[in-house]
């Protein structure tokens, strides 16, 4: 069904922008060593699901590693990954409401509907997805990716 491909992509592309978008962030506290040094190592992870070769095979640990990041965020940007692990909560949730796993998400940009999809609620989903990229979650990621780079010194937004 041409729905899921295209919800797929959408969903794919949500997410490749929100990620690449904030790739990061940081402090300027002495705790945020460890914090700099995640993102660090979490950058393959997001640079995964960008460009056209994205590898949603990775999207599971990717929602954990925003998660996780939003928890340790310093407070010069916790509330705005608060915002963007917000929304990748709220997709995590249509997505499962649908009766998709990120894992399915590959096989849907080929056509394949996984079982147990909820059509109604797959159609429903593009509605949610164009919410997220709301001005709030842009703006929050254009927070956390400078303070990343001024921070941290990492710019996770390129390769």
């Amino acid at each position: 069904m041409r729905v899921n491909v295209v919800i797929g992509s959408m969903t794919l592309g949500l997410t490749a922008t929100l990620l690449a978008a904030c790739g990061g962030g940081g402090g300027s506290s002495s705790s945020s060593g460890s914090y700099c040094d995640e993102l660090k190592s979490d950058k393959a992870y997001f640079e995964s699901l960008s460009g056209s070769n994205a590898d949603v095979s990775k999207l599971d640990t990717v929602f954990a590693k925003v998660h996780t990041l939003a928890d340790k965020a310093p407070d010069n940007v916790s509330a705005d990954w608060k915002t963007l692990d917000n929304a990748i909560t709220t997709l995590e949730n249509a997505l499962k409401a649908a009766g998709i796993k990120p894992s399915d998400l590959a096989a849907m940009q080929n056509g394949q509907v996984p079982k147990g999809v909820d059509l109604q609620k797959l159609q429903a989903l593009a509605p949610k997805l164009q919410a997220l990229s709301s001005s709030d979650v842009s703006a929050a990621a254009d927070k956390i990716a400078a303070d990343a780079k001024k921070s941290c010194g990492v710019d996770l937004t390129t390769s």
